[in-house]
């Protein structure tokens, strides 16, 4: 299939070599995962001054707590919860730390990095609760962390993406140990939110993005996403896991921000949620990188992932103003 890829990423591919595509078992895909990430860390800037970080354990859950220097004492800042991507197989807590400190000093907010259980080795719904227990506990120690209780939000890309969306339906719904209204919003960076193996009929005259990048694409293709979701033991209808599907409960969701790749087999799966939740009276913020595929912005010598930084900055502060 012919694609109109951006010359900027083009460039990447031409000095890269070849084009980089995260598949296989999971020991493989981490490893193509570790290796993308020590070619590009040489071009990641030094970590701001502006940003203190530190790591710690919520039982066995890992964490990593980014917060503005320039916090003062007694003023409580906004609370986002973040979830790394990876297809639940690929990933730490640090895993975003670019983008994470980039959202705590642009934003003031302070931010949670989430380090939640992988899989093959742990199966669902251990990411879901493991992402769940975080949001509970940083709502019940948002005081203790400078935070303000009423000013949570998630945030998540890739398979974290959908977590976020996913953790704010269980709170919407009733089903944590938290208030109903306690997630003020939600930003979605490229998120999952179906199954290829199970596309509700109200999508399907929408939902192309399996099928026009279903294989030849960069970073994931459509056997990468069956491999993820295979290792974590996903069933494709399970309205837990994909927040596409519960279209009823749409309605209860807070404001949220999606980023969507053209070229992306996930592309679709970010649209189709976002028009499900302004039809359901939510309101929706988005941007597009057409020409680009999923989660470009780890490659920082591309133009647009400065955009995308500034964007996702601007989408976060949306979603703070909604407060």
């Amino acid at each position: 299939m012919s694609r109109s890829y951006a010359k900027s990423w083009l460039e990447v591919e031409e000095t890269m070599g070849v084009r980089p595509v995260l598949r296989g078992n999971a020991e493989e895909t981490r490893g193509q995962f570790d290796g993308l990430i020590s070619m590009l860390e040489p071009q990641y800037p030094a970590p701001p001054t502006t940003v203190r970080a530190e790591d710690g354990t919520i039982d066995a859950i890992k964490y990593r707590i980014f917060t503005p220097a320039a916090a003062k004492q007694g003023i409580s800042l906004p609370l986002g919860v973040y979830y790394h991507p990876g297809g639940f197989v690929i990933g730490k807590s640090f895993t975003d730390d670019v983008l994470c400190r980039t959202i705590a000093e642009k934003t003031g907010s302070i931010v949670v990095s989430v380090e939640y259980r992988l899989a093959p080795e742990h199966k669902a719904p251990a990411q879901l609760e493991d992402a769940l227990k975080t949001l509970e506990w940083a709502y019940d120690n948002a005081t203790q962390l400078g935070g303000d209780p009423k000013k949570i939000y998630t945030i998540g890309t890739s398979a974290g993406a959908g977590l976020a969306i996913c953790v704010a339906r269980k709170v919407a719904l009733g089903q944590s140990q938290v208030g109903l209204d306690v997630i003020k919003g939600v930003v979605a960076l490229a998120p999952y939110t179906l199954h290829n193996r199970y596309i509700p009929e109200a999508y399907r005259s929408t939902h192309q993005s399996y099928v026009e990048n279903r294989d030849g694409v960069p970073m994931i293709d459509l056997a990468s996403l069956d491999a993820f979701f295979d290792d974590a033991s996903l069933d494709p209808k399970d309205e837990d896991y994909f927040a596409a599907l519960d279209q009823d409960h749409h309605k209860l969701l807070p404001p949220t921000y999606v980023a969507t790749c053209g070229i992306d087999p996930l592309r679709d799966d970010g649209k189709v949620l976002a028009e499900s939740l302004k039809t359901s009276g939510v309101s929706v913020k988005t941007d597009h990188y057409d020409g680009l595929p999923h989660c470009f912005w780890v490659f920082p010598g591309l133009p647009e992932s400065q955009t995308f930084m500034e964007n996702t900055v601007n989408g976060a502060k949306w979603i703070l103003g909604k407060m």
